[in-house]
């Protein structure tokens, strides 16, 4: 797993996998054969899922939790 200083959101992590999954099936071409290419459908669909869901996207900067007060 990648630390990083603040968490990413779900749709960060997701489009980050998909970079990464779709970086080494270039490099791999005889890749094409196996599942990977699956995991990139599953995960471009998992990346549009996630556009649509307000929990799920990366909150915008500068805004904090809204206090009670």
């Amino acid at each position: 797993m990648i630390w990083f200083m603040e968490p990413l959101s779900v749709l960060e992590e997701l489009e980050a996998a998909y970079a990464i999954v779709a970086e080494v099936l270039g490099r791999a071409p005889q890749l094409y054969d196996c599942r990977l290419d699956q995991a990139l459908l599953v995960l471009a669909l998992s990346i549009k899922r996630a556009r649509r869901s307000p929990k799920l996207r990366p909150r915008p900067p500068g805004r904090e939790r809204e206090l009670p007060f």
